[in-house]
């Protein structure tokens, strides 16, 4: 997140194209695997991160953006989850699963505390 900050305040708006790669990357992935299990997924998540080191020129800015443009694909500012939550919440336990390197996972954390998507104290997650 530190790096997205500094090239933002350097205005480098190459991260608006890099973000907006981003969003149709995570939209086609997660529209192939609209029918798939969490483990599915989990699996697919480890080799989808390359993807966001290509498009955002750096690994270290890949692993960060990687979890937070996925979810950011399924959120609506002023809607909420909506009809996305269960896909939401289902992408968050692929993501603690996940292989991908720990920053990654760790970015993913942060998004799912962010985005209040653990359930609630005495709930379990649905199940998938």
């Amino acid at each position: 997140m530190h790096e997205l900050l500094e090239r933002l305040g350097r205005g480098d708006t190459r991260i608006i194209d890099m973000c907006r790669e981003a969003s149709r990357v995570w939209s086609s992935f997660l529209e192939e695997l609209q029918s798939a299990d969490t483990g599915t997924i989990s699996a697919r998540l480890g080799f989808f991160q390359k993807d966001f080191h290509r498009i955002f020129e750096s690994d270290k800015l890949g692993q960060t953006m990687m979890p937070w443009t996925g979810f950011a694909v399924l959120y609506d500012t002023q809607q909420g989850w909506g009809q996305n939550l269960p896909r939401a919440r289902q992408l968050a336990e692929a993501f603690a699963r996940s292989n991908c390197a720990s920053e990654v996972r760790s970015e993913a954390r942060s998004a799912v505390i962010s985005y209040e998507l653990e359930p609630a104290p005495g709930v379990s997650a649905p199940k998938r």
